[in-house]
């Protein structure tokens, strides 16, 4: 028993340090825990939330530099507007909470409560009208040099364009942020701006891979004249792109099929009025009603534009043909006869209906002109497809 005690006083003390270490790990936690809360409380004890913070001696300016970036999460699409989900983050340099702390005390910085306030810019999204109830709590921290470093999470709803481009397929959000109160000699904003690494506009990975992709941002700066005064103010141009040909299959093979609907008159007899009827005005009266009740779909983009365009050319041609043959066409007429001697029936004998059809002076050329329509609109419908996607391309 003797010769193994000294190898059960090892195990006992392997056994033991992991236990320890926990244990100094959750001191030093708690003792860090409490120094964070010394320093906010000293810095915030005589701390005046609603005063802009004073500019450095060194300073060649009066104003408060806000450096300022957005992180969209995701976006919602609807006819001319988009709601955007995002979280704005702001940098900007508070002298009033400099503070001193011992290197082993390992603190970097201290993320400020929920209940403590400091000084915050009153930036907001002049371009969009913004939640303010789905506003998120903000999330502060507190560097030893007076650096304050905010996110907040933000839900506004801006109005989008699609790009100029012919046969492009994207959409435009313009995201500009300024201040409510402060003139351009009390804050000015900038852009986090040093690419690669930092970009004004950063995004999720799901609006990578999105129906609308995240493209490009282009960032600007602007001067808000007010008649108060002049206020600072920053812009960003974000672009999305979507895939066209995928966007394609959404309308383009349903408005092929009502076109070559619209043909089918051409094959139907011209003594069968409600086939050729059905076949020559639904689909013209379709694209019709899109144009004048669906504007916002019709305009989504220039490609679309000018291929409901042509559609609807196309079908209103094919209405003019139905038309043209039913002028120039088959003449129905009712003939009636009497059944039996008249004799036979004092009162009334009666009467026997037959339809009869005959050809106008015009018939003929009504029939050539279905056959011409039979080749005439395929080929011009052919020729467009070609060039449409030539340019689209």
């Amino acid at each position: 028993m003797s010769r193994h005690a000294p190898l059960i006083v090892v195990l006992l003390l392997l056994l033991s340090i992991p236990e320890c270490s926990s244990q100094g790990g959750k001191l030093q936690q708690t003792r860090r825990i409490a120094s964070e809360t010394q320093i906010l409380n000293r810095l915030l004890s005589d701390y005046d939330p609603f005063t802009r913070p004073p500019v450095r001696d060194s300073a060649r300016h009066s104003a408060i530099v806000v450096i300022a970036q957005v992180f969209i999460n995701s976006i919602q699409w609807k006819e001319t507007t988009a709601i955007l989900d995002l979280f704005l983050r702001q940098e900007w340099e508070d002298n009033r909470l400099e503070y001193d702390v011992d290197p082993r005390e390992d603190i970097d910085e201290i993320r400020l409560p929920v209940n403590k306030k400091i000084w915050f810019p009153d930036t907001y999204f002049s371009t969009g009208n913004e939640n303010r109830e789905q506003r998120g709590h903000s999330f502060v921290v507190v560097e030893p040099s007076g650096h304050v470093r905010a996110s907040e999470s933000r839900h506004i709803e801006v109005p989008y364009t699609n790009d100029a481009s012919p046969f492009s397929n994207s959409r435009v959000v313009t995201l500009r942020l300024a201040s409510y109160r402060y003139p351009l000699e009390d804050v000015v904003y900038m852009w986090a701006s040093s690419p690669p690494l930092v970009n004004p506009v950063e995004v999720s990975s799901s609006l990578m891979t999105a129906a609308y992709s995240f493209e490009e941002a282009q960032e600007g700066d602007c001067v808000g004249n007010y008649t108060v005064g002049m206020y600072s103010c920053i812009d960003v141009t974000v672009k999305f792109s979507s895939s066209t040909l995928s966007s394609l299959s959404q309308w383009f093979f349903p408005s092929v099929l009502l076109v070559i609907a619209s043909w089918f008159h051409f094959w139907i007899h011209g003594s069968w009025s409600v086939p050729r009827t059905v076949s020559a005005a639904v689909p013209f009266f379709f694209f019709v009603l899109l144009f004048i009740f669906k504007p916002q779909l019709v305009q989504q983009s220039c490609a679309m534009n000018t291929w409901l365009a042509f559609c609807l050319f196309m079908t209103f041609l094919s209405f003019l043909e139905y038309f043209l043959v039913i002028c120039c066409g088959i003449r129905r007429s009712l003939r009636y006869s009497h059944v039996g001697h008249p004799e036979e029936h004092p009162i009334g004998s009666p009467k026997e209906t037959t339809e009869v059809t005959y050809d106008s002076r015009c018939g003929t050329a009504s029939n050539k002109l279905d056959l011409v329509s039979r080749v005439l609109f395929p080929v011009l419908f052919i020729i467009f497809l070609v060039i449409y996607f030539i340019f689209l391309i």
